[in-house]
């Protein structure tokens, strides 16, 4: 497909398989100058950082495209129009905000008040994933669709954010207002990795998988890689760990992403613990930074030492947290026998004092720690800024340190993935890597979909644990 049927269309749909080349003839039609610049909305602002880097590595000029969120745009339009755009809630509650956003602009967009404005401003608009898009979001693009020619990228089966809420049919209303142009059909991914016969093999499982049909994971043998789980917990995790040392060994400077339970986050944690060379991939929300930030505000004193200890204990190895707290109160009370460390000599100053440079001392020193192997290195990462940033910002509290710092990350977009790592279909969908492995294809929540976008993030090998090699 060209870029012809994109920039021709008034209104159509492409599916975009993984791997096919959708953000290549997104970022081509781009390229194109035209008189106004192209709207292009996507869903995070993850995607957004990385479509951008794309188009100024291709030199493409910026005064082509706005690129940005669905919702981001919405608040903008929100923001510039309150009167015709009125929203009760709070941005800090979340859950009410976005769809009473979504549904207040969608109004005020079906009114007509806004059109000549959006008409004077783009030339067109293009959606990026629009299999992601709920109730809400599909009725703002079908708006827009009246006033700007619209084509609409997405693919069906990577629609798994559906717990969401209410998400448009596919084939009953999301074709219905966007006819197809077309489907991409090239598994560009696997060519360009010089392993064509896993792209076709790909491609061929996505059809296998849309027909509920079973799929035999023994069919590209040269690059698919079975695995019996037994049952046993402990002979199934020295397994995969051993399948994973294998690719390692194999392709030293080649990047993994381990494919772990999408209900399940402490087995992912468990499984990173474990591993010498697996980090974890973190949720952009970053819940627990933020609790433990907000938990390093109110305490004091050894509760604010054990509340460290809690939280550095679930991100990195060795801290011997019961055998640390005997440790700092005795050091206080001044029976130690034996010098403190310099981590214990940090706590023991967190305990006296509880001041902000003291807690960042003691995370500091947790990398020093004898034994210690921090395994969720970005959550540890932005726990430790997010303290330095209140200790340089004496008019922030650690939590409100803890929110700016997360929504940096979330502007980095894939920076953020490690190189070999392990998250669930959840937090790695569109993110591509020479190889992976996913741990259990039998999985609580390992549906149709799910099983789609794990195998297809590995571009060189796929290597599966399940409980036989034929999977539906």
């Amino acid at each position: 497909m060209n870029i012809e049927a994109v920039l021709d269309s008034d209104l159509g749909s492409i599916v975009a398989p993984a791997g096919c080349g959708k953000t290549h003839l997104i970022t081509e039609a781009l390229s194109i100058r035209a008189k106004k610049p192209i709207l292009v909305l996507t869903h995070t602002t993850a995607g957004v950082s990385a479509l951008k880097k794309r188009l100024r590595r291709l030199s493409v000029p910026a005064s082509h495209y706005v690129v940005t969120t669905i919702d981001g745009w919405a608040l903008r339009i929100a923001n510039s129009f309150p009167t015709s755009c009125p929203i009760s809630a709070s941005p800090d509650n979340a859950r009410q905000f976005y769809p009473e956003l979504r549904r207040s602009v969608f109004r005020s967009l079906n009114s007509g008040g806004l059109h000549e404005i959006i008409k004077a401003s783009y030339s067109r608009l293009l959606v990026d994933e629009y299999q992601d898009c709920d109730n809400n979001q599909h009725n703002i693009i079908a708006s827009l669709s009246q006033v700007l020619p619209t084509v609409v990228f997405g693919d069906p089966m990577q629609c798994i954010f559906s717990f969401a809420g209410p998400m448009p049919d596919w084939q009953r209303e999301v074709q219905q207002r966007f006819p197809l142009l077309g489907t991409l059909r090239t598994p560009w991914r696997w060519n360009n990795a010089g392993a064509p016969d896993l792209g076709e093999w790909i491609l061929e499982a996505r059809e296998t998988l849309l027909r509920r049909e079973s799929l035999d994971l023994t069919g590209c043998p040269n690059h698919l890689h079975w695995h019996r789980l037994t049952g046993t917990a402990q002979t199934d995790l020295i397994n995969q760990q051993n399948a994973q040392q294998r690719i390692i060994n194999h392709n030293q400077t080649d990047s993994l992403l381990v494919i772990g339970s999408s209900v399940d986050e402490r087995s992912r944690h468990t499984y990173a613990k474990s591993s010498r060379t697996t980090q974890v991939v973190e949720q952009v929300q970053l819940a627990q930074v933020v609790a433990a930030a907000s938990e390093f505000d109110r305490l004091n004193g050894m509760e604010l030492v054990e509340s460290i200890l809690t939280n550095v204990s679930t991100m990195a190895t060795n801290i011997e947290m019961r055998q640390t707290l005997t440790r700092i109160q005795s050091i206080l009370s001044r029976r130690n026998r034996k010098p403190p460390t310099p981590f214990e000599h940090a706590l023991t100053n967190v305990a006296n004092s509880s001041e902000r440079s003291d807690i960042l001392t003691a995370l500091q020193e947790v990398e020093n720690k004898n034994g210690a192997r921090i395994y969720r290195r970005n959550a540890y990462t932005a726990l430790k800024n997010s303290v330095s940033l209140s200790v340089s910002s004496q008019d922030k509290t650690m939590s409100e340190s803890a929110m700016i710092i997360r929504e940096q990350i979330r502007q980095k977009g894939d920076n953020r993935i490690p190189k070999r790592a392990i998250g669930s279909t959840l937090l790695l969908k569109g993110l591509e890597a020479d190889h992976c492995l996913v741990l259990d294809a039998n999985a609580r929540g390992m549906d149709n979909k799910h099983l789609y976008v794990a195998l297809s993030r590995g571009a060189k090998t796929v290597t599966v644990f399940s409980r036989n090699n034929q999977i539906s």
